[in-house]
């Protein structure tokens, strides 16, 4: 394997990725050609050119090194759910399948480990833009945004059997009660800061809020699907008679079965995304508690992770002062 990277984003040669590509597509497939995709920063993703295939033009994605293929002296960089999450991946879409919401067609998905020690798949390529390109007008981006709304409210309407995260054999590893998902994750992102001695103390202060507001999050009793990674960079947009329309809503590698307003962009300032959605938030004592508490986890994570698993410490440094904010702000709640 390449160690032209290092960490969790890492190249593999030209060798394994023919490789891959006749596993998954025959031994007629031929490679035309292949590039790396900038801009990712926890999966490694190919576009490739193929001849003699079904799909002449196809993303083959990769999850980072799996922890048995590590030095056991390097503390795991990914969380548990991290794990499992691309595996995952294609059920998450047939969910958005089912209901009517534009997804990405994956052709294959292998966890097995047999040949590379990482998870991966291969999609079919579509031509499109993320939502967030400069050419796109500000009209065309509000009626993006509400038709994004609509889609968000249609996720929000998938429900699961219990709160947490979706597995590769469509169960759901997490809880009954929302309050132990909280919990956990807060407690594990929690140790892994202190691990790295990051923000010390802070994890602690954070976990205790869901350990000791249990009643509040469990009055949230309907785990419902959410995006949890839901911004323009994740969206793509092709033009359809005439017009930019969603074309899929990707990455949903992140996705979880949550309360609904554990949805990040909900917090968005769009109109035309709340007109879509047409869905008011819970504006009682309780629901305010319960996002601002959610935005403290959100942005803690956040913080970490850019911090110390993707090495964007500008970002670490911005989600660490917005933590520290928003508890200020938790503080002078009655639920302290």
């Amino acid at each position: 394997m390449s160690t032209m990277n290092s960490g969790l984003h890492c190249t593999i040669s030209s060798e394994m990725l023919h490789h891959l590509v006749e596993k998954s597509f025959g031994s007629d497939t031929m490679v035309k050609g292949f590039g790396l995709l900038q801009g990712g920063l926890f999966n490694t993703t190919y576009r490739i050119q193929l001849e003699h295939a079904s799909y002449t033009d196809v993303i083959l994605r990769l999850a980072p090194e799996r922890t048995e293929h590590l030095d056991t002296s390097v503390r795991d960089p990914l969380f548990s759910f991290e794990r499992t999450m691309m595996a995952a991946e294609p059920v998450v879409y047939e969910y958005y399948r089912k209901a009517g919401i534009a997804a990405p067609n994956i052709i294959a998905c292998d966890d097995s480990g047999s040949i590379i020690p990482r998870t991966y798949m291969f999609m079919e390529f579509i031509p499109s833009k993320q939502l967030d390109h400069s050419s796109i007008s500000e009209t065309d981006k509000g009626r993006l945004y509400q038709q994004l709304g609509v889609y968000t409210a249609i996720m929000h309407q998938i429900e699961g059997t219990s709160f947490g995260w979706p597995q590769g054999d469509g169960t759901i590893k997490g809880s009954d009660y929302w309050s132990e998902v909280l919990y956990s994750f807060a407690e594990e992102t929690a140790l892994k800061a202190a691990q790295a001695n990051y923000m010390p103390g802070v994890g602690e202060e954070i976990a205790a809020i869901f350990m000791k507001n249990k009643d509040l999050f469990d009055q949230v009793t309907r785990p419902v699907l959410v995006h949890n990674d839901l911004w323009e960079a994740n969206v793509l947009v092709h033009e359809k008679q005439g017009e930019l329309n969603i074309a899929a809503i990707i990455d949903g590698d992140r996705s979880m079965f949550a309360d609904r307003e554990f949805e990040a962009i909900l917090s968005t300032e769009s109109a035309a995304f709340h007109e879509g959605y047409d869905r008011p938030l819970d504006s009682s004592v309780e629901g305010q508690a319960r996002r601002l508490a959610y935005r403290i986890l959100s942005s803690y994570f956040n913080a970490y992770v850019h911090e110390h698993q993707v090495n964007q410490p500008e970002d670490g440094q911005k989600y660490q002062q917005r933590t520290l904010d928003l508890l200020k702000q938790w503080k002078q709640l009655e639920y302290n």
